[in-house]
């Protein structure tokens, strides 16, 4: 009940003046302009009472999530990142790389999800049992995770869905489910039904 108070309180306060000055409006109709002056201002105060686009977009840039780096960096464990941060990020914050890394078995460029794993393969491990984000390698494709070379591959993926997959994801978050894509332009069930077996969460 406080938060909701805290919230909605100018908006409260607001309606109180506003009745006031209205009831005295009412009983002095000779007060000219006063009308005018009471909508301009009860304008200006909603506007100050409800955050800015900047401000939303600034509040999103705070958020933080958790991610569990393991393999070869210099120390492995869970971290806590803010939202739009990459794979770069999380292995900086885990120290960098050990010196027996493979860094070329790793996506840097890759948007963390919350409770993302980064696994970083030593020299000489099997790539076949590890890639990005140390998940275990099939045929399928990511939609969550994957980059736009890798969405290319999905049959009617081009780069310009591929890239609106990649903006869907970092707007919304994750896709929840497959059937998600059909948000995405030019993508129906006809379409879905074709890629279903290539792709994952």
């Amino acid at each position: 009940m406080y938060e909701m108070w805290l919230k909605y309180k100018y908006i409260v306060l607001l309606g109180t003046v506003i009745i006031g000055i209205s009831i005295y409006y009412y009983s002095n109709p000779n007060q000219e302009g006063l009308k005018d002056n009471v909508a301009a201002v009860a304008h200006e105060e909603i506007q100050e009472g409800f955050p800015s686009k900047q401000q939303e977009e600034e509040n999103d840039a705070q958020k933080v999530f958790l991610v569990d780096v393991k393999g070869a960096v210099v120390k492995s464990g869970v971290y806590e990142l803010r939202q739009g941060t990459r794979i770069k990020d999380a292995i900086a914050a885990a120290g960098g790389f050990a010196d027996h890394a493979d860094s070329n078995g790793v996506n840097l460029a890759a948007t963390l999800q919350d409770e993302m794993v980064v696994y970083v393969p030593v020299i000489g491990e099997e790539q076949s049992t590890v890639q990005n984000g140390g998940e275990t390698k099939d045929s399928k494709i990511s939609i969550n995770k994957a980059t736009s070379e890798e969405l290319q591959q999905i049959p009617g993926i081009g780069p310009t869905r591929a890239e609106t997959i990649i903006n869907y994801r970092e707007e919304n978050g994750p896709f929840k489910k497959i059937e998600d894509l059909l948000e995405i332009s030019g993508i129906g069930e006809k379409t879905l039904e074709k890629m279903k077996d290539k792709i994952k969460l």
